[in-house]
């Protein structure tokens, strides 16, 4: 008896792939050793008789969905947050096809980041480097002068966003010694923050009292741009913004100006409006009290063996009947049915 076709384009823990080859023909074309993505041309000549397509990066809009004739399920190794627009879910669910998530797979490498992000800027990492290797150190006291910084013990931590990658940030500043609190319009129970020694707060309230202030909430229509000049003059003139999250939560114009008017002393961030990010499209990139990285907090191997794991246990509850922990379309699902067998 053959076995089903499948696609995967995802770099894939290789233990995962080799498990996946007992139920699968598979055609394995890692997007990561090829250096970029596949297009749409690209994916339209390899769809055709797959049974399943296990991708990360690629669009798999309406074409490339109404190509792949004998396609039955997709997984997609990402956590597909509100601002996703790489897939045609709607197409994908009217032909009733369920699509396995990866929610979590970089809950740990982002919340790592964000507590490195954080002591760089307070450290003034940026401008001290670059006062190094510019030669700018002509007496052996001059940093003792220049780079006068913080230490994150006894700080308060406002957290706007308590979910999970919220939740494992709050332990990380915890051990360092730090006093969180959070906002979370979505999240209610008093005791799930005193469980984990934090502080339930109102936006104002954390805006005003905290030294730190870190975006984790996924994207909606409500609170795209949220962030703005209303925010900054609230916060103290001593507090740091850091943005792990998403860039369209911020109004970067606004936080320009928080930023050169003394408004906050500066802020980290990971994401921007336009990427790739360059000193020409970003003008914060410009600012010394700017910390940025290119969008690589959650670019660890570990994220890869993560998402490889769930997309696999979301297909072997599909392959026996059962209904999978992450399915972004759940109302396709059929009772009892098998997929893939």
């Amino acid at each position: 008896m053959n076995k089903p076709k499948a696609l995967i384009t995802a770099a894939y823990n290789e233990q995962a792939l080799n498990s996946l080859k007992e139920k699968f023909d598979i055609t394995y074309m890692n997007w990561m050793e090829r250096g970029r993505a596949f297009t749409e041309e690209e994916l339209l000549e390899l769809v055709g008789d797959k049974s399943l397509i296990i991708l990360e990066t690629d669009d798999f809009k309406l074409r490339v969905v109404e190509a792949a004739k004998e396609l039955k399920v997709v997984g997609c190794c990402r956590g597909l947050r509100g601002d996703d627009n790489t897939m045609d879910v709607k197409a994908l669910t009217d032909r009733g096809i369920p699509i396995l998530f990866a929610p979590g797979r970089n809950l740990n490498a982002v919340a790592e980041f964000t507590l490195l992000m954080t002591l760089a800027a307070m450290k003034k990492v940026r401008a001290s480097t670059k006062w190094l290797y510019e030669d700018q150190w002509q007496s052996w006291l001059d940093f003792y002068l220049t780079f006068r910084t913080s230490e994150l013990a006894g700080k308060k931590v406002g957290l706007l966003g308590f979910g999970n990658i919220g939740k494992r940030v709050a332990k990380l500043f915890q051990a360092f010694g730090a006093e969180i609190c959070a906002y979370d319009p979505y999240i209610s129970d008093s005791q799930i923050y005193d469980a984990l020694n934090v502080q339930k707060a109102d936006l104002k309230e954390l805006l005003q009292t905290s030294d730190i202030v870190s975006l984790h909430m996924n994207v909606s229509e409500d609170n795209k741009g949220f962030f703005n000049a209303e925010y900054f003059d609230l916060m103290k003139p001593n507090a740091f913004l850091i943005n792990s999250a998403r860039a369209v939560l911020v109004n970067h114009d606004d936080l320009y100006d928080a930023l050169v008017k003394g408004k906050i002393a500066g802020a980290a961030l990971d994401v921007f409006h336009q990427e790739p990010a360059n000193t020409q499209n970003e003008p914060l990139l410009s600012l010394d009290n700017v910390f940025a990285t290119p969008h690589m907090g959650g670019t660890t191997n570990e994220v890869i063996d993560n998402h490889s794991l769930l997309i696999n246990e979301g297909l072997m509850d599909l392959i026996q009947g059962k209904k999978p922990r992450f399915v972004l379309n759940p109302e396709v699902l059929k009772e009892g049915g098998k997929y893939l067998d």
